[in-house]
């Protein structure tokens, strides 16, 4: 699932290498306390997300307070699919579909791909 989405024509990966970006994660990381990779990658995300005034996506409620609280803006994953079917991109179907294959590989959502629609209309998300 993650090659198909790289291959998606929207999608645009851009490298992490300026001297500013690299400020910045230094910065994340010293507020994260980053003691394994998980660390390392919210602090790489939240730096771009500062440095180039994005949205922060991560599902890690710790680093979601953390980043806040430093003025992110930040969602989790059920909200970018949400918000991917909001502008076309992919049907409630596909998001239903990619929630179920993220829970079978081991990822903790709210909800399952069926509970999804309920799950977002509860909270203001459809």
């Amino acid at each position: 699932m993650l090659r198909r989405l790289a291959e998606l024509e929207w999608l645009h990966i851009q490298p992490q290498d300026s001297v500013e970006e690299l400020i910045a994660f230094d910065a994340w990381s010293q507020l994260l306390g980053t003691s394994d990779d998980y660390d390392k990658g919210e602090a790489s995300i939240f730096a771009a997300a500062q440095v180039h005034g994005l949205v922060a996506l991560t599902d890690d409620r710790d680093a979601t307070k953390v980043g806040r609280a430093n003025g992110l803006e930040i969602h989790g994953t059920i909200w970018l699919l949400i918000r991917l079917q909001g502008l076309g991109k992919m049907t409630l179907v596909e998001i239903c579909n990619h929630v179920d294959a993220l829970r079978a590989s081991g990822m903790r959502l709210p909800c399952t791909g069926p509970e999804l629609p309920g799950w977002a209309r509860d909270r203001g998300l459809l």
